[in-house]
């Protein structure tokens, strides 16, 4: 995105090492319109407000380097615009994102703003602005605290009076929406099409079912306009002799109209099953009944219990009958074994304290305790516990060939974070990009977590927030680190996703349920009838072959790069694709590659849909389905003292990561993207193997 900084009188440009005026020339930029001087907008994007000579500052340099510019708000994002050079990590991080597509490198969606502070000019205090507070008549700064885990301080002291307030009303009125459609969740441009199926489809269970080839389950649609379960697919996996009204009448019973759901299941039927817990009785509320009213009261919840009771009964019965040894399901209730969410955000709260330090003092008193802090937060600890589940269910599914219950109070929040690590642990197919695509749709999109509570991108209810999405992806990366050579795609990925999961045109993430995207859809469209309305899943990043802004990079003077190429380097996993090499190295690799009906015919196409020059992953749908074949070789080390902290994503904006000054050089290296070496490595034995193919088609056709 090209952006221009508003030009002085003297048509000179400044960059400002501190708050007093010791300016530092930059050279001159001719033809530069002041009136132009605008942000890249998106198709339906609108600007809000503006302030002029806006200085903005580098992380933990005590506001003394900053370059200056315009600051814009608009109904999607806060962009500051200057021609000055871009900042190494900044850089960096921008061309590792999946929104870079949308946002330039000063750019940042409104929906990742998670807290606004004012502060003032020796960064002696600070004080937290509220969407609903009284603004004082003169701001010296902001601070922008974002759900990154990054700092942003911009600096008002040179800019004219009255912007430096309209800038900040317009910031707090738009972050922080009262309702999801209130964000802006359509720029105006279909998506490519990713071929990741949304499960929303019966034929995406019936293939799910297929592969796995678990016995005696069956798709329903009996939600098919959402009226059994408002957070469900409108398909659903359930026990095959479970007739529909049954299901229905089943349902009443459990916290959110969520009965029992099959997600996976393996070849012997053992089978993967997530559920609510039953409903609190309908007098939990009424404690403050009549001495008079107590005993009908009681009789009456007795009742409402008895009857939830035999109807859970009977569901996990139902589920004990599928499997074709009629072995009993174990059940894992995850309320009282894994932390609640309250917990969870709490853990989260201070971590977020940790890792965004304001300046330099902060930074090295933080890091002297840094162990100590991080180890109160508990953030590991609930890390730990959370694999320490999935896999003693997954055990119980591959050794015991049991049937696995998760139960959690609604249904959508740790039964996701479990089931994922579960299949992730067992399914080699989860492994891939394109299975972890599949896997986080099924289980977190499709199967209802709610994103909009938990990460807060409304206003309302903030009490229900926690990063569940951050604790999954957290357990993930331990898995990465211990397996180096399992997972198809890096840390960094996970890192890109977490960012993600803040962007509002990435739609993925924006809701509690399908059914409440579609209902946003259905609004904006009915606001906006002259418009078409496309939500975009975020998967559809790795379709798309061009930006949609087919601009330079905000601040750079330079050739755009090839971030897209770059980022999928970064994404994808050079030791697990060393591995699919290695596996072809062996006599007649060549000769067996090119029969269709060999496994290493499989590996050469996946290995080419890798490092091919379309660089596409394999998205088409036709695909052949290859049935699951149980891989139970990820056991994991769940103690303590083998947990690593996520330096990518916690102190991905921190210009010098604490862990560094404790002698974890180690772990920081484990951390980094594997070495451009690497890679031209595997292109080529990639030019090698296609050469040797080729050789061989010639000589085959001469003969």
């Amino acid at each position: 995105m090209n952006s221009h900084r508003k030009s002085t009188p003297s048509a000179r440009f400044t960059t400002y090492i501190d708050f007093e005026e010791r300016p530092i020339d930059v050279p001159e930029e001719t033809n530069v319109d002041e009136e132009k001087i605008e942000p890249q907008l998106l198709p339906g994007e609108i600007m809000i407000a503006r302030a002029n000579n806006v200085l903005k500052f580098a992380p933990l340099k005590a506001n003394r380097t900053g370059i200056s510019g315009t600051l814009f708000v608009t109904n999607f994002k806060v962009s500051f615009v200057t021609s000055l050079p871009v900042e190494a990590k900044e850089r960096e991080m921008h061309s590792k994102s999946l929104q870079n597509r949308f946002l330039g490198v000063h750019d940042v969606c409104l929906s990742e703003v998670d807290m606004v502070n004012q502060f003032s000019e020796d960064n002696t205090k600070k004080k937290r602005l509220l969407y609903n507070a009284q603004m004082p008549p003169r701001l010296s700064g902001l601070q922008l605290v974002l759900k990154s885990l990054r700092v942003i301080n911009f600096s008002f002291k040179f800019t004219p009076t009255g912007e430096d307030i309209r800038v900040a009303q317009a910031l707090l009125h738009h972050a922080f929406p009262t309702s999801i459609d209130h964000l802006f969740l359509s720029c105006g441009y279909p998506p490519s099409s990713p071929g990741i199926p949304d499960f929303c489809r019966a034929v995406d269970w019936e293939h799910e079912l297929q592969r796995t080839r678990c016995p005696n389950w069956r798709v329903s649609k009996h939600n098919e306009f959402f009226n059994l379960c408002a957070s469900l697919p409108t398909v659903l996996v359930v026990p095959r002799d479970l007739l529909d009204a049954q299901l229905e009448q089943a349902a009443q019973h459990f916290q959110g109209t969520r009965p029992p759901v099959w997600c996976w299941g393996t070849p012997a039927g053992a089978a993967l099953v997530r559920m609510a817990q039953i409903s609190p009785s309908i007098t939990d509320n009424h404690s403050r009944l009549s001495v008079s009213k107590s005993v009908g009261s009681n009789m009456k919840k007795r009742k409402v219990d008895e009857a939830s009771q035999q109807q859970e009964n009977r569901m996990m019965g139902l589920v004990h009958r599928c499997h074709p040894m009629r072995l009993q399901p174990k059940i894992f209730d995850l309320d009282q074994i894994l932390p609640s969410l309250k917990e969870i955000q709490i853990s989260y709260i201070k971590l977020r304290e940790l890792h965004t330090p304001d300046d330099p003092t902060q930074f090295w008193e933080q890091d002297r305790h840094y162990f100590s802090r991080l180890e109160s937060s508990r953030w590991l600890s609930h890390i730990s516990k959370c694999l320490e589940v999935a896999q003693n269910a997954a055990t119980a599914i591959l050794h015991q060939n049991s049937s696995v219950i998760l139960q959690d109070a609604t249904g959508c929040d740790l039964s996701a974070v479990i089931s994922s690590l579960v299949q992730l642990l067992l399914d080699p197919h989860m492994r891939t990009i394109r299975g972890f695509h599949c896997l986080i749709q099924k289980e977190w999109v499709a199967l209802g977590h709610p994103f909009t509570k938990r990460l807060g991108h409304t206003r309302n209810q903030l009490e229900e927030q926690s990063p569940v999405w951050l604790l999954f992806l957290d357990c993930v990366y331990q898995v990465s680190l211990q397996h180096h050579t399992a997972l198809e795609f890096t840390s960094e990925y996970l890192v890109a996703l977490w960012h993600a999961a803040h962007c509002s045109l990435h739609s993925s993430f924006m809701f509690n349920s399908v059914n409440a995207k579609y209902s946003a859809s259905d609004v904006l469209q009915r606001e906006n009838p002259q418009q078409p309305i496309y939500l975009r899943p975020v998967w559809s990043w790795w379709a798309e072959d061009k930006s949609i802004i087919e601009n330079e990079q905000n601040g750079s003077d330079e050739e755009p790069l090839d971030s897209k190429i770059s980022a999928r380097e970064a994404f994808l996993n050079v030791h697990y694709i060393q591995k699919l090499f290695k596996s072809l190295a062996i006599s007649g690799a060549v000769r067996r590659i090119s029969d269709p009906l060999s496994s290493a015919y499989h590996t050469w196409q996946h290995i080419d849909c890798l490092m091919g020059e379309t660089r596409q992953l394999p998205y088409d749908p036709s695909t052949p389905i290859v049935p699951l074949q149980l891989d139970g070789s990820l056991r994991l080390d769940i103690s303590l003292s083998n947990l690593r902290p996520w330096l990518g994503c916690f102190c991905a904006w921190l210009s010098e990561p604490a862990m560094l000054t404790l002698n974890d050089s180690e772990s920081l290296l484990k951390d980094s993207s594997p070495a451009s070496h690497h890679w031209s490595h595997i292109h080529e034995m990639y030019n090698t193997m296609k050469d040797l193919l080729s050789q061989s088609l010639a000589n085959g056709a001469a003969q």
